[in-house]
C-alpha cells in the first residue's frame, strides 16, 4: 500500500507512523486542499478478521464522537483487500514526547491538560463508553494547549452486572497497558468509568514527575504493584509541588473505584480551582538548570584554579634552589670468599708466680668463679680438656680430634700400620714362629760342642747343687736378717684450696700404649738364646 501514489480519491502525501498493523498517512482528498490523516491497514493483517473487526470497531466508536477533544473520523472503508478510515489532521506530537523532550513546558501546560481530557472523557462517558487505554502516546497535544485523545480500539461499554456474575474471571481477558492499568481491570472484576479515572491520574502523575509511579522489568510484577502498593505522593520528588495536586492524585489513585472520584465531571471542577505548582515549573527548572551549571563551572574553576597554585609553587620552588642533581649510583664491589685461615694451636698461657694455675696476671677472682676461669666459664679439673669461651662443654680444642677418633697419623685401636706384618707373621727377613734361624740347630738341639740338656759341662754345677761357700735363695746367712717388707705410712695431710687442672699440651701427643712395670728376668740358658 504504502509504494502507491493513491488509494481511491486520496493522495498519499507522508507517512507519519507506522505500527505492527496498520500505517498512519498524510492524505489529501481530491480537488481538495485540505490535509487529511488517514489510517490504513497493513497488507499481512487484512489476512486476520480480528484485526479488520478492531478497526471497523474503532471507526464505528470515533465517528459517533462530535468533541473539540476528540479526534474526528470522516470517511471509512472496511474490505478483505483495503481497509482505511480518515480523520481531522492534527499537526503535533504525543504528550509522551513532549515529556521526554522538554518535561518543564509539559508541567506548564499540565492544567490546561487536565481540564481537555476531563472534559472528553466525561463526554466519552456520557456517550456510554469507556476508553481503557489511556495514556500520553494516546494523547495529541500542540503548543497552543490544544488537545486531541485518539485511539478507542479498546474502547468497550460498562459491564453488565448480571452478566459479569455469570461469566467465569478465568474467561475474562485482560486488555490495556500494563502500566497504566487499572486494579479492577488485573483482578477481572466489572469494567466501569472509574478504570479511566485511574489510568488518567497515572498520565497526571507521569506529568508532574516525568516518570510513571509503577516501573519494573516484570510485566506480572507491574500488574500486581497496581493492585497493592501504594505510590510516592509527588511532592516527596518535587518540592515545587503543592500539596493540593498531591491530593488529586493520590484520590485518582485509588486502590478501588469507591475511593475515586465519582466521576470526570468531579475531577474537572477539582482541577479548575486547583494550583499544581508553588512557582513557574519552567522558571524553576531553568534556575535549577543555571544553578547545576553555575556549581559545575565553579567546580571546574577551583580544578583550574588548583591546577594553577601547584604551577605556581612548583615554579616558586624551582627558582628558591636548583633542582637536585642526581645521585650516582654505589659501584657495589663483587662480593669475594674469605679464604680459610689455618687453625692455629693455642699457646699455653703463662703462669703468674703465686697465682693459681690457668688464671692471667692481673685478673681479679670473681665471687663463684673457679682459678684460671674466665667469667662465664666451666671449671677446670686435672684431666679435663680446657675450655675457652665460646665452646659447649665436651667440645675438643681446636686442633684435636672428637673423643675416640685417633690424631693425625695415629693407628686406630687394632689397625696395622703400613710396613708391618699382620699378627702372627713374622717381619721380613724372620723365620716364622718354631723356624731356627739359619745356621742354627733346631728346638731340642744342642749347639755344636755343647751337652745335651741333662748332661754337665766339665766343672759345671748341676741344678739343685750348692757350691761350697755358696748360699741357696731364701737362705739366711748366719747372724743376718731377713728384709721385712715396708709398709707406706700416711703423710699428714696439706691444705689445698682446689684442684689444680692440668696445663694445656703445647704439641700433640700420639696415644702410647701403658708401659709395663719391670719384672725380674730369669736368666736364660744357652737354649733359649737366638744367635745370628
Amino acid at each position: 500500500m504504502a509504494d502507491q501514489d493513491k488509494i481511491d480519491d486520496f493522495e498519499l502525501v507522508n507517512c507519519v507512523a507506522t505500527g505492527g498493523v496498520t500505517q498512519i498517512w498524510e492524505v489529501k482528498r481530491a480537488g481538495s486542499s485540505q490535509p487529511l490523516a488517514m489510517k490504513l491497514m497493513l497488507d499481512e493483517a487484512l489476512k486476520d478478521p480480528a484485526h479488520r473487526q478492531a478497526l471497523k470497531h474503532e471507526a464505528s466508536v470515533g465517528k459517533s464522537m462530535q468533541h473539540p477533544n476528540i479526534i474526528s473520523i470522516f470517511d471509512v472503508k472496511l474490505t478483505k483487500k483495503l481497509s482505511y478510515y480518515t480523520m481531522e489532521y492534527f499537526r503535533s506530537g504525543n504528550l509522551k514526547g513532549l515529556i521526554r523532550n522538554d518535561l518543564p513546558q509539559a508541567k506548564a501546560r499540565v492544567k490546561s491538560l487536565m481540564e481537555a481530557l476531563a472534559q472528553a472523557l466525561g463526554y466519552f462517558h456520557e456517550k456510554g463508553w469507556i476508553h481503557r487505554d489511556i495514556k500520553p502516546d494516546n494523547v495529541l497535544m500542540s503548543k497552543g494547549g490544544e488537545v486531541r485523545l485518539i485511539d478507542f480500539s479498546l474502547a468497550s461499554r460498562p459491564s453488565n452486572v448480571i452478566l459479569r456474575a455469570m461469566t467465569k474471571k478465568s474467561r475474562v481477558s485482560i486488555q490495556g497497558t500494563r502500566t497504566y492499568i487499572a486494579p479492577e481491570l488485573v483482578r477481572r472484576e466489572a469494567i466501569t468509568p472509574s478504570v479511566d479515572i485511574y489510568s488518567l491520574g497515572i498520565l497526571l502523575y507521569e506529568t508532574l514527575i516525568g516518570n510513571p509511579p509503577f516501573r519494573t522489568a516484570n510485566p506480572n510484577d507491574l500488574l500486581m504493584m497496581h493492585v497493592r502498593d501504594k505510590p510516592a505522593r509527588p511532592s516527596e520528588l518535587d518540592d515545587n509541588i503543592t500539596q493540593e495536586a498531591d491530593n488529586l492524585v493520590m484520590r485518582m489513585l485509588g486502590k478501588k473505584p469507591k475511593d475515586r472520584h465519582a466521576n470526570m465531571q468531579e475531577v474537572y471542577a477539582e482541577v479548575r480551582n486547583l494550583k499544581f505548582f508553588k512557582e513557574d515549573p519552567v522558571k524553576v527548572a531553568k534556575e535549577r538548570a543555571d544553578a547545576l551549571a553555575a556549581g559545575d563551572a565553579q567546580a571546574q574553576e577551583d580544578r583550574l584554579n588548583s591546577r594553577r597554585d601547584a604551577e605556581r609553587d612548583r615554579s616558586k620552588d624551582g627558582e628558591r634552589k636548583p633542582a637536585p642533581k642526581p645521585k650516582p649510583k654505589p659501584i657495589l664491589a663483587k662480593e669475594t670468599k674469605p679464604q680459610p685461615k689455618p687453625e692455629q694451636q693455642p699457646a699455653a698461657p703463662q703462669q703468674q708466680p703465686g697465682a693459681p694455675w690457668g688464671q692471667m696476671p692481673g685478673q681479679p677472682m670473681m665471687p663463684g668463679m673457679f682459678p684460671g676461669a674466665m667469667p662465664g666459664q666451666m671449671p677446670q679439673y686435672p684431666g679435663m680438656m680446657p675450655q675457652y669461651p665460646g665452646m659447649m662443654p665436651g667440645q675438643p680444642m681446636p686442633g684435636q680430634p672428637m673423643p675416640g677418633q685417633p690424631m693425625p697419623g695415629q693407628q686406630m685401636p687394632g689397625q696395622q700400620m703400613p710396613g708391618q706384618p699382620m699378627p702372627g707373621q713374622p717381619m721380613p727377613g724372620q723365620p716364622m714362629p718354631g723356624q731356627p734361624m739359619p745356621g742354627q740347630p733346631m728346638p731340642g738341639q744342642p749347639m755344636p760342642g755343647q751337652p745335651m740338656p741333662g748332661q754337665q759341662m766339665p766343672g759345671q754345677q748341676m741344678p739343685g747343687q750348692q757350691m761350697p761357700g755358696q748360699q741357696m735363695p731364701g737362705q739366711q746367712m748366719p747372724g743376718q736378717q731377713m728384709p721385712q717388707p715396708s709398709v707406706p705410712q700416711p703423710s699428714a695431710p696439706q691444705p689445698t684450696s682446689a684442684p689444680k687442672p692440668s696445663a694445656p699440651k703445647a704439641t700433640e701427643t700420639k696415644n702410647e700404649p701403658p708401659k709395663k712395670a719391670p719384672e725380674d728376668i730369669p736368666l736364660a740358658n744357652f737354649d733359649d738364646l737366638q744367635i745370628e
